[in-house]
Formats: structure tokens, C-alpha cells, sequence
């Protein structure tokens, strides 16, 4: 009969314990996060009138934040910055 491996405990940067064996598993598998900034509803006659110099308005402030998703759920919300000649997302709040 196979005998479950023990699962040993540790504890993280932030104090909490984890299941060791678990973290290690997947703490290397990559991930690819979306930052959405807003959306814009239209009909599909302007959606046809679009051009390389049209512009399309956001359903959204310039001080919302920007939120960052993974998989669509929402894990992250922060500010769009510039770092050097790239976007980049200064977070200000952390989904637990």
C-alpha cells in the first residue's frame, strides 16, 4: 500500500505557512498577467470607421486604476507608469 509523503511546513516572507512540497512545485510555473485599462462600447458602424489615427475612449477615469488579472480575476490594482520607453503598473493594492 503507498504511503502519503509528509508535507513539511514552512513559513514564507509574509509569515505565513505553506505546504512546502506544494509551494516548491509550482512557484516556477509561469503565469501571464493582463493589465486592463477600461473598455468601450460601440456600434459596428464606427467599429468599421476606425483607422490608424482614430481614437477610442475608454469607459473609464484617468485616475481609476489599472488592474492587473490573471486568468480574468482581478489580483492586483495600481497606477500606469513609465519606466524608461515601457508601461509598468506601480501597485497599490494586493488581492490575498
Amino acid at each position: 500500500m503507498a504511503q502519503p509523503l509528509p508535507l513539511n511546513q514552512h513559513q514564507d516572507d509574509d509569515g505565513d505557512a505553506r505546504t512546502g512540497l506544494a509551494s516548491k512545485l509550482i512557484e516556477n510555473v509561469g503565469v501571464s498577467l493582463e493589465a486592463y485599462l477600461g473598455s468601450a462600447r460601440m456600434t459596428v458602424a464606427e467599429l468599421i470607421k476606425l483607422k490608424e489615427s482614430s481614437l477610442v475612449s475608454l469607459e473609464a477615469p484617468l485616475s481609476q486604476a489599472v488592474e492587473l488579472r490573471l486568468n480574468g480575476a482581478a489580483v492586483a490594482k495600481g497606477e500606469l507608469v513609465a519606466v524608461g520607453d515601457n508601461f509598468a503598473v506601480r501597485l497599490t493594492e494586493v488581492a490575498k
